[in-house]
């Protein structure tokens, strides 16, 4: 299974099992989680923002008040590695879309932090946005795939922190 490198907005910083540190003080520290490409929780959580996806970029074409932080997560490869960015004020038409980094290149380091750049629909594989009224964090699947390697105290606490839900 080759390695995937997931680098995510809150929820998808974990290091390994043996690390004492908390989940809230990873996620702060924006470090990098590795999964491979075929576990089959990543693999659920892509087909699942695959197919609402049309149905996000209509809520954040026109976002609802109340609401914020939309973000699209990216799979940006350097002909060897893959590294997964969460992308901010972005803009797209079809196929085609550009946005701007919202993580710090780790692995893939073509890009700098904040720098815009364009992709295109089939490197999307996540999707996420903050819904105030609700108190919650909708879409993140790949942070819900991630989920799955905590224990599930942390795991619980975590969601609870963020206001995820995970099915």
């Amino acid at each position: 299974m080759k390695p995937l490198t997931i680098i995510a907005l809150l929820a998808a910083m974990f290091a390994t099992a043996a690390s004492a540190q908390s989940l809230v003080e990873r996620a702060a520290r924006d470090e990098v989680a590795h999964m491979a490409s075929e576990e089959p929780a990543m693999l659920e959580a892509f087909s699942k923002a695959r197919a609402t996806l049309d149905d996000f970029l209509q809520k954040a074409a026109k976002p609802r008040e109340g609401t914020s932080n939309y973000a699209l997560k990216v799979a940006v490869s350097d002909g060897r590695n893959t590294e997964y960015f969460w992308v901010h004020r972005f803009a797209g038409n079809g196929d085609q879309f550009s946005g701007h980094l919202g993580n710090e290149p780790r692995i893939v380091k073509r890009y700098k932090f904040d720098e815009r750049f364009t992709f295109n629909r089939a490197q999307i594989v996540d999707w996420t946005y903050v819904d105030q009224s609700a108190n919650a964090m909708l879409g993140n699947f790949t942070a819900c795939a991630l989920l799955t390697k905590e224990t599930a105290a942390n795991a619980e606490a975590f969601k609870r922190r963020y206001g995820f839900k995970c099915s």
